[in-house]
């Protein structure tokens, strides 16, 4: 059945690859095909377009000639007539080239243009759940960095103008989205960013006649808002300069007016969602403390030492630089983008937007030792890794890497050490902050994270808790290594709190 579809696909001009497309939002890497996508459609359209002007240059063609002969015959039927020429010749167009000119009328132009691009929609188009993951990905994004939908819509993000800007319509579903989170505050500022995006002269026929949109339902919705949420002398300034463009509007100035309360019934859905919180500790940097060259935990490590930053004593927090090489990343990259997976879609969840993919690595590969020579631990049991690309705004939500008791196995136990390697840079945001600590790391290509998530008792540290936030702009790549307890028996035993050395110590 696949080669099937394959086959169909490839008759059609359809891209390979975009019948695999799920959940797109949640992935940038992923995304690239629907730019694919839509330039496979816009290829399509253009051939549509091209049959049916050139439809248009026949008929008038045609048009033209019957005009002519009717200018003639309009100011004296009757004179006309009685030339036989004339008659002959009325006689036979009506018998003859008005049956083509029908049949030219009704030959439907291009239906293969657009069966490609019905083929297309009905194997990639994104869904309702796409849909709603960029959606909630943009709300993420203003709620936790604090960001105001006029300057989301002109494309201002975090004090820096890009060359982007969002329409009127997606403005509307976003305003509309809002309203169904019951977000009304934000509701009436994308209500807002709607209006001020909209223009008649450019959105007017194609907003009206393709999309079906009526500008004076967009003022209904933003009006009846306000009026909700108490604003009704607003609602009634909005509607005073547009009010005689629509009778409807008119008509909602007019109850507003005099009536003074709302005339509308607002249904909202609830819907459940997580708390978001805004940290202040993103806006800073990095806390530095010291930086060195790691030399002592293995014998190669004396020609090749390893660039470390010390971000935290207690708990310990290393980050190291240049541990993870480009041809690493592009192989990591290659490997894991077929079998990139979303998390399971549940209540208060730690991830947002973004999907994941496990591979496994031989524990005598470079990159393996390398960690081995970063932790001074054993590496031969976890010989996993994750691998996670972030979607449209996508962010992991506070946590801990702690397993809880009742999922830990015999042989590995919790979660001694988590390994962190930046795989990308991020243009903007992606920052991964210990709110705790009041610590912030910008992801750095080629850069890792280390720290540990037990005390020297085995424990867990409640101060470790963290967040990866939401990214802004740019695709973010990471790579994720856990180091469990229990293989470290003999390369780390516990100590007491008394002889409990940092990690910088009981490595040289």
């Amino acid at each position: 059945m696949r080669m099937i579809l394959s086959i169909c696909l490839i008759s059609f001009g359809l891209p390979i690859g975009l019948c695999d497309i799920t959940n797109s939002a949640m992935s940038i890497a992923g995304m690239k095909e629907l730019v694919d996508l839509e330039g496979f459609f816009i290829s399509e359209m253009e051939s549509y377009t091209a049959a049916l002007k050139n439809k248009i240059d026949v008929m008038e063609s045609l048009l033209h000639e019957v005009q002519s002969k009717r200018e003639i015959s309009r100011r004296n039927p009757e004179e006309f007539v009685s030339h036989p020429l004339n008659a002959f010749s009325l006689i036979r167009r009506l018998h003859e080239d008005w049956t083509q000119a029908e049949l030219l009328m009704l030959n439907h132009v291009g239906l293969e243009h657009l069966q490609a691009i019905e083929t297309g929609l009905d194997e990639a188009q994104p869904t309702d759940n796409d849909l709603d993951d960029a959606i909630a990905g943009i709300i993420a994004l203003q709620q936790f960095y604090n960001l105001q939908p006029s300057d989301i819509a002109n494309g201002l993000l975090m004090g820096k103008q890009y060359n982007t800007s969002l329409t009127t319509l997606n403005c509307q579903a976003l305003a509309n989205a809002c309203m169904n989170f019951n977000y009304d505050k934000y509701a009436l500022n994308w209500y807002k960013a709607a209006v001020e995006h909209y223009n008649h002269d450019r959105d007017g026929q194609v907003y009206r006649e393709v999309f079906d949109f009526r500008l004076p339902d967009l003022y209904i919705n933003y009006t009846s808002a306000l009026v909700t949420k108490g604003f009704r002398k607003a609602a009634w300034k909005v509607l005073q300069d547009v009010a005689d463009l629509d009778a409807t509007l008119w008509l909602l100035r007019k109850d507003i007016y005099e009536v003074g309360k709302s005339m509308f019934l607002i249904l909202r859905l609830s819907h459940h969602h997580g708390s978001m919180y805004w940290l202040s500790s993103v806006s800073q940097t990095s806390q530095h403390l010291s930086c060195h060259y790691e030399q002592n935990t293995s014998e190669f490590l004396r020609i090749a030492p390893l660039k470390v930053e010390t971000l935290s004593l207690k708990p310990h927090i290393v980050l190291y630089h240049d541990v993870i090489y480009d041809s690493e990343i592009s192989k990591v990259k290659n490997i894991s983008l077929p079998s990139l997976k979303s998390p399971l879609r549940i209540i208060d969840a730690v991830d947002y937007n973004l999907k994941l993919a496990q591979i496994r690595d031989d524990h005598q590969s470079p990159l393996s030792l390398r960690i081995k020579d970063m932790t001074g631990e054993d590496v031969q049991e976890d010989s996993d890794f994750q691998i996670d690309n972030y979607g449209i705004c996508g962010f992991r939500n506070f946590h801990t890497d702690n397993i809880e008791m009742q999922d830990q196995t015999a042989e590995l136990g919790d979660r001694l050490t988590s390994i962190l390697f930046f795989m990308t840079d991020v243009v903007q945001g992606g920052a991964f902050a210990f709110p705790n600590l009041n610590l912030t790391i910008w992801p750095q290509k080629g850069s890792a994270l280390v720290w540990r998530n037990l005390d020297h008792r085995m424990q867990p540290n409640k101060d470790l808790l963290h967040v990866s936030c939401p990214v802004v702009v740019g695709s973010k790549w990471t790579l994720m290594k856990w180091l469990h307890e229990r293989p470290q028996m003999f390369s780390r035993p516990c100590t007491t709190e008394r002889k409990f050395k940092s990690h910088d110590e009981s490595i040289n």
